[in-house]
Parts: C-alpha cells; structure tokens; sequence
C-alpha cells in the first residue's frame, strides 16, 4: 500500500478527484434539515445536492461532490460495540445525474481506491444484485454491474450475487410515512478484505459479522420510480447514480488499523480521557466519551437544540448522558474534565472544521443544563436499587429488575453494573438481553 492516508487525506482526495472528473464542489449540508425534523441528516444526499444547487454555486451540469458530516442515532448503541460503527462520521457523495455506463461510475471508485489511495485490488470484493422482487415488483440481475467488475479485474469468486434485501435501494417513506412516488435501483457495495485469516469459516463473504470485511463504498444506480398508489414502476426521467463512500472506513483500513477509534481524529481525545481516568472501568467507555462529543461538536455547531424530550433535544440528551455516564464508569472526578475534553476535540478538528469553535460555549452551557438533571435520575436509579437489594437476598440481579431500572427509573446499565460489583452483586446479563428483547418488542414498532 501507498504511506498511510490520514483521515483528512481522504476527505480532500475524494473531493479532488471527483472535481477532475468535473463534479462539481459542493459545501456540506446542515445536520439540520427540515427533511429529518425529529433527528439528524444521516447520509450524503439528495438532500444536500438540491441545497447547495439553490446556493448558485455557478455550476450547472449534471455532476457533483460533496463530504457530508453525517449523523445516525440508530448506530449509537453500536458503537464501543463495533469496531467501525461511529454515530457521527464523514460520508463523500458522488452523483450523476442522466444516467451514465456502468463502466464510468464504476470505473471512476475503482481507480480511485485502487490508484488514488493505493488499495491492492486483490484485497477488494464487491457484491451485485442478483434479482429479486420489492414491494412486489420483480426486478431483474443488474448483469451490466457484473460485467463491469469482471472487467475492471475482480476475480469471480471475489463477486458476491445478493438479493433485494442487501443489493436494492428504496427511497424512504417521506415526512407523513407516506409516499405516492419512491426512486429506487440496484446497488453495489465493495469490500475490504482485512485478512483471509480473520474468515469464521468456508462460508465467510461480505457482509459477514466476523469482523474480516469491512464495507467502504456503496454504489447507487437509481433509475426507477415505484408508484405506491397505482402500484407500478417505470424508468426515472432523470435517472442518477449516487456513489458513497466511508471517509473514516477508508482510512481505518488503508491505515491497517484495528478499529476506527486507533484512528488519529481520536487518538488525542482518548489520551486525554485516559490520562484522567481513575478506574479502570468498561473497555468501551473511551471510545463512547469520544464518538459522543465529536457528535455534540458537530450538532451544537450546527444549531442543535439543548437537551430535552422529543426528537432531536432527546438525542442531545442522550450524547451528554453518555458522555456523563462514562465519565463515572472511569472514576473521572476532575470538575474541569468536560470543558477540557471540549477543548481537545475543538483543537483535533479544527484543521478541517475551524468553525467548531464556535460550538464551545453553547455546549458547555448543554452540559450545565443537564449535568444536575441527571444527577437527581440517578439518586433516584440508586435509592431504587438499594431498595431491591435489600428485599432480594440474592447475589445476582436478574434481567427484568435491571430493565425496570434502567428503562422506567433512567438509571444507565454501565452504571447499575458498576454499583452491584461494588457491592458483592453482578448482573444476569443473558437473562437481562433477554427482557430487553421482549421490550423492544412490545414497545418500539417495526
């Protein structure tokens, strides 16, 4: 491989390859947008192209790039968890409308991770979309997209046939959950190869949750349009092909890193929160303290509402507690450990987003709001507690006790854990998983 590729290399390269292609530069999006009014902008989209079209940026063709800071609060219990998962991260976005040959969409990743950022194409699989039906329109094998890849030099059995579930995109319900007219295509994803020997056995093949395939790019051909109403599908009038990539992905892999939290946009702000921490607490909590204020900067720089109920306050709500919840999990008591981190993460980004400075007062000020709120949840998760062990006269927690507690009194489970070993107890995690499940399933609909 080429020397390693930082994180910002990638960012830049990305853009400035596309633009010798004649893709148009465009500015980054808002996380705000009134397309997503009860959360954040979680991709690299149509969203931010029509934006930054409206803003006459002189450019009027049919290409353009973008890298989109992106937000997604169902990947939020991941990470820690995952070893690529972050809530915040950095998407490019590549698009062309009118249609083109697969051959130039492709082609153009291609070179790009090949020849741009050095990747060795014998370590690089790709899955096509096999046919299939959705919402019960039959779709035929996007056989022009395995061509195309034979041709640019994956070894078949590199190609990976997957059906309407992983290889067709559908655009979403819309703000009212109901939408007449839905664009919709094939897709392609490509995948790096971490190292044969990570394979969990002669099946392994993207897609895999063993940990050896790491998906980097994703490859949109939209060129339908699914009426719900009459309930047909017919060629896009301007078709388009959307092609994504994973900014940190990329270089946690060509970097040969571990996870993406090795990575050097969070090496400084771990450091820190090491450097204080007085427990030796969850191995997750480092990484979760440093994915959460990386969000909170963004959200906050953004206009991100404080903390609260609904919507996009519960989510800020939710960052901060995490932040305050691993802060005790590690035994961190310095009062000026939350401005400090603040200002480490401001410093670590700043190359690349200066105007994150900006965010530093309002979310202190976050913080302030919430840190005694929480502090009052807890007393209560607490009290709660000791109130079950004293009638229980058991040593181990089981799962539906556990949940109450977390689920109905706010007490956050790494904290329950952390004061039942402290006080001779554990917890019954299968049996806690378990009462989760049954939750989840009564009370968040599909």
């Amino acid at each position: 491989m080429t020397p390693e590729i930082l994180v910002k290399d990638v960012h830049e390269r990305f853009l400035k390859f596309y633009a010798q292609q004649d893709y148009a530069l465009l500015p980054a999006g808002s996380l705000l947008d009134p397309a997503t009014p009860m959360t954040f902008v979680g991709s690299a989209g149509l969203t931010q192209i029509e934006t930054g079209i409206e803003r006459d940026t002189g450019h009027h063709g049919e290409r353009y790039v973008l890298v989109q800071p992106c937000f997604r609060h169902f990947d939020v219990d991941k990470v820690g968890q995952s070893l690529v998962h972050l809530s915040l991260f950095e998407m490019g976005g590549a698009f062309a409308f009118g249609g083109a040959p697969r051959a130039e969409t492709l082609g153009r990743i291609w070179t790009f991770l090949t020849q741009v950022l050095g990747f060795a194409p014998e370590r690089l699989w790709a899955t096509w979309f096999s046919g299939g039906s959705v919402d019960g329109h039959g779709f035929p094998a996007d056989e022009k997209t395995l061509k195309t890849w034979l041709d640019l030099g994956i070894a078949p059995e590199r190609l990976v046939a997957v059906g309407a579930d992983a290889g067709f995109w559908k655009q979403g319900a819309g703000l009212d959950g109901v939408e007449r007219f839905r664009k919709c295509g094939p897709t392609t994803e490509i995948f790096f190869d971490r190292n044969p020997e990570r394979s969990c056995g002669p099946g392994c093949r993207p897609g895999c949750a063993c940990g050896r395939f790491v998906e980097i790019s994703n490859i949109l051909f939209i060129h339908f349009l699914m009426d719900q109403e009459a309930q047909s599908v017919a060629p896009l009038a301007t078709p388009f092909d959307e092609t994504v990539i994973g900014v940190e992905r990329l270089a946690m892999v060509q970097q040969g890193k571990a996870s993406v939290f090795d990575l050097e946009v969070f090496t400084p702000i771990i450091a820190f929160i090491r450097s204080r921490q007085r427990s030796v607490g969850a191995p997750e909590s480092a990484a979760l303290i440093a994915d959460h204020l990386r969000a909170l900067l963004f959200l906050t720089s953004d206009g991100a509402p404080p903390p609260g109920k609904g919507g996009r306050a519960r989510i800020m709500r939710l960052l901060i507690r995490g932040i305050l919840t691993h802060q005790q999990v590690l035994g961190i008591t310095d009062p000026d450990f939350i401005p400090c981190l603040v200002d480490v993460g401001i410093t670590d980004y700043q190359p690349l987003y200066p105007h994150l400075e900006q965010s530093r007062e309002q979310l202190l000020r976050h913080f302030e709001r919430e840190r005694p709120r929480f502090e009052r949840t807890l007393a209560q998760g607490y009290r709660e507690m000791e109130h079950y062990i004293s009638r229980a006269g058991t040593p181990v927690m089981p799962g539906a006790p556990a949940l109450s507690l977390v689920k109905e009194h706010g007490m956050p489970l790494p904290l329950l854990e952390k004061a039942l070993i402290e006080r001779g107890m554990a917890l019954d995690r299968a049996d806690y998983r378990q009462a989760y499940t049954l939750w989840r399933q009564v009370n968040i609909s599909e």
